[in-house]
């Protein structure tokens, strides 16, 4: 069959500079797009970029009206100065500016292609935004999402330890980061990331001073915890690290389900630190086992939506979760003289109702350490 020679309507002949320049364009974007949902994954909210996603993420209809995004960006994180009753004309200049924020909506959608509108509203725009000016005085119902923030620990030691943060809605990844940043920057830790193998003498006052904060948001957290002793099975570390990953997410949703922590219908979203030792095809397959497996217990009323990475460097809740593991691990792995890190372990193990049992789930409704 003869081939067609002509280009494609629109189309035309581009010159090497032409597409070497193109071919960067995509590069440069693709880049910006990977940043933008790492930033998303790690509940990092430091850039204008990061919360016009979180809204368009959290809340669909804001995907479909530039007004609809707009108030609830200013209700989410300019709760200070937004009333939904009436906004003072001084407070106007305060408020982030609704251009910035539909620019912002507009690359997303657009040049990302996250989070995009329907169909239709992307053609008619405007014209829709006129006939959904009921709708969007409406109260505008968020996802029914839990995050969930895991690090794993232990991987040279008797046991093998996977701890996990669960925040149990999508709004409040952003409550819980913005009080943790609030005291950080009036504390002796300042920019410094949180880490418990980095923990010395000094930092037993802030520590306790920090726990206060994560007790003060406990109404929004669960924490789970999951371990192995080595010795008792023969898989290679990595294989242990993965199994304990997944047993966590099931067992854990189990019991925030057993114990009315969340109702159904809801998602899940999973995030680990980026240095964790899976790589991203092994997180393909395990994010299909537990797929299958939430679909055979709980139909289409429990989904597993996403298991991403990012930096713990710009995550509060990854950092957390590094928190929680570490302290489980100084209890359950150590065996030296006892000193100030124990103390320190004792403390977080107290403060968040950690306790640990060799009869699998303890503590709170809202804390179980799971053994295998």
């Amino acid at each position: 069959m003869e081939q067609d020679s002509e280009l494609g309507d629109g189309e035309k002949s581009l010159s090497e500079e032409e597409q070497a320049a193109l071919d960067a364009k995509r590069a440069t974007l693709e880049k910006e797009k990977k940043e933008l949902l790492a930033s998303l994954a790690g509940g990092d909210f430091s850039t204008q970029k990061a919360k016009v996603a979180a809204v368009l993420n959290l809340y669909p209809p804001t995907r479909n009206s530039d007004v609809t995004l707009a108030l609830k960006y200013w209700e989410m994180f300019q709760p200070d100065i937004y009333n939904e009753n009436g906004i003072l004309p001084k407070d106007l200049f305060k408020l982030e500016r609704f251009h910035l924020i539909v620019r912002a909506r507009a690359k997303i959608q657009n040049e990302y292609g996250l989070f995009v509108a329907d169909g239709e509203i992307k053609k008619r725009r405007r014209k829709r935004e006129e006939e959904m000016h009921e709708e969007v005085l409406k109260d505008v119902a968020p996802r029914k999402v839990v995050n969930v923030f895991s690090d794993e620990t232990g991987k040279n030691a008797d046991y093998v330890i996977v701890a996990s943060v669960w925040v149990l809605t999508g709004r409040a990844v952003f409550t819980v980061s913005q009080a943790i940043k609030a005291w950080k920057e009036q504390s002796g830790w300042g920019a410094r990331e949180i880490h418990f193998a980095n923990f010395g003498r000094r930092d037993e006052e802030p520590l306790s001073e920090y726990l206060r904060v994560i007790v003060a948001n406990r109404e929004f957290l669960s924490f789970k915890a999951i371990a192995i002793e080595r010795a008792r099975t023969k898989r290679k570390v990595e294989e242990i690290v993965e199994k304990l990953h997944e047993h966590m997410l099931i067992r854990g949703a189990e019991h925030e389900v057993h114990t009315g922590r969340i109702e159904l219908p809801r998602e899940i979203e999973m995030t680990l630190d980026e240095e964790q030792s899976l790589d991203s095809f092994t997180l393909a397959e395990l994010s299909r086992r537990v797929t299958a497996d939430l679909e055979r217990t709980y139909g289409d009323q429990l989904k597993l939506c996403d298991v991403r990475t990012a930096s713990s460097k710009n995550s509060h809740l990854v950092q957390l979760a590094d928190l929680v593991a570490g302290a489980i691990n100084r209890k359950l792995n150590h065996k030296g003289e006892r000193n100030y890190k124990d103390d320190m372990a004792d403390r977080i193990i107290h403060d968040l109702d950690l306790t640990l049992s060799s009869e699998g789930v303890a503590g709170l409704d809202s804390a179980a350490l799971f053994k295998v």
